[in-house]
């Protein structure tokens, strides 16, 4: 329930993100068609104009697409069965078709002493090379089946990412080229099974960290069974108390501050996670104060670097 708590904010965040830029487009194409394609152009600038419209037309006809992407295990084995959906909100078919999408996967494992594992593979979705969507349903279609073996592990993160290519979007015979479909993402947590099951308050690890003497296998015992939907308020809780650490006991926590927030490449440098940490308790404070910042698909920010 958790997970499918997560899964709808994100969903709902890329909605407001997606539903933002669609605005900036659909101006940008009245612009084009009032201002530029009225005026008659002839030659290169019409078929620039004319190139310019039908990308525009594509991706607005495939704002009006939600994808999802969920993974449910079959039970009682190590096996889990990973299906995408796309909801057609418009009132006409669409048919996205081109080469195939990819599915990405990734593992990450974490053994009792803090030992981290990881494997990728990307796999083609020949299934999903032409596909055709409804006006007003939700279509899906299986796209893999994979197992998680848990092995020596504490946990297993498994993340699956679903990643279209530049292709081409049918509507009524007409076709325009599409560059914005997707992607969709889901993740899934497999627990060693010695693990008790129920999940552990994001309040008890900041507790334990700020408490007791710090110790890497009942660290991680309580950071992997933090469900998905609170692993941010656990890093905003457990803040305070690990920049309260001596760098030593601080680089003891670095596991669970990987495995909370998904920043592998700060590695256990505690002065890196101590500006990260710092900056994000800013950041979290002027998004209670103002609200959390839209970002244009327009946009391409660069990535800050911690490490010196």
């Amino acid at each position: 329930a958790a997970a499918a708590h997560a899964d709808k904010a994100v969903r709902r965040r890329l909605y407001c993100q997606n539903r933002a830029n669609r605005c900036v487009e659909t101006r940008v194409l009245a612009r084009l068609r009032s201002s530029i394609l009225a005026r008659d152009p002839q030659g290169a600038a019409l078929d620039r104009a004319r190139a310019f419209e039908r990308i525009l037309e594509g991706r607005e006809w495939v704002s009006n697409l939600s994808l999802q992407l969920e993974a449910a295990r079959v039970e009682p084995g190590d096996d889990w069965v990973v299906r995408a959906s796309a909801t057609n909100r418009g009132d006409v078919e669409l048919t996205l078709r081109g080469a195939p999408p990819a599915l990405r996967i990734a593992l990450i494992g974490v053994s009792p002493d803090g030992l981290e594992q990881r494997f990728s593979q990307l796999v083609p979705v020949d299934v999903l090379a032409v596909w055709r969507l409804p006006p007003g349903v939700t279509s899906s279609e299986q796209v893999g089946r994979f197992a998680i073996p848990p092995g020596g592990a504490l946990a297993v993160r498994a993340i699956f990412a679903l990643e279209f290519l530049p292709g081409e979007v049918v509507r009524e015979a007409e076709v325009r080229p599409t560059t914005n479909v997707g992607p969709a993402r889901t993740e899934v947590i497999r627990l060693a099974d010695f693990l008790p099951k129920p999940p552990v308050d994001a309040a008890e690890l900041a507790r334990y960290v700020r408490d007791e003497m710090i110790r890497t296998a009942p660290l991680l015992e309580r950071a992997v069974r933090i469900p998905l939907a609170e692993r941010a308020h656990a890093l905003d809780l457990l803040t305070p108390a690990v920049l309260e650490l001596p760098a030593g006991e601080l680089e003891k926590v670095t596991v669970a501050l990987r495995w909370l927030s998904g920043q592998s490449d700060l590695g256990a440098d505690t002065r890196s996670w101590r500006q990260w940490l710092t900056e994000r308790s800013k950041l979290r404070e002027r998004e209670l104060r103002e609200g959390p910042r839209g970002q244009s698909a327009l946009e391409l920010p660069d990535p800050p670097t911690y490490r010196q």
